[in-house]
């Protein structure tokens, strides 16, 4: 299943609107309803966050496939990286580490 039906599934199934979801996470209406449409393919890392927050789920709910794997750890190594930012990086390994087969 692409990001968008993943997201528009569990939107409705939390019972909420688009404009509800808005509000919530802080990523504009159109976009999330373009990203369930397929008009828009590929969120940022950013907004993904923001959207798993509200909706209550992991980024990884989403599929890594949906997150571009050098945009996931470029959007956190800088000179200005926190704490909250290198454990995301670790939590990201982690969960790559356990999809590849042993």
């Amino acid at each position: 299943m692409d990001f968008g039906k993943k997201l528009n599934t569990l939107r409705t199934s939390k019972g909420m609107g688009v404009n509800q979801l808005a509000l919530k996470s802080g990523v504009s209406a159109s976009t999330i309803s373009r990203l369930e449409k397929g008009e828009r393919k590929d969120p940022t890392l950013e907004t993904v966050k923001k959207l798993s927050k509200a909706l209550g789920v992991s980024i990884s709910y989403f599929e890594e496939e949906q997150i571009s794997h050098i945009e996931l750890i470029a959007a956190h190594i800088d000179e200005d990286i926190v704490a909250e930012q290198l454990e995301d990086i670790i939590n990201y390994i982690e969960f790559v580490k356990q999809k590849k087969p042993k």
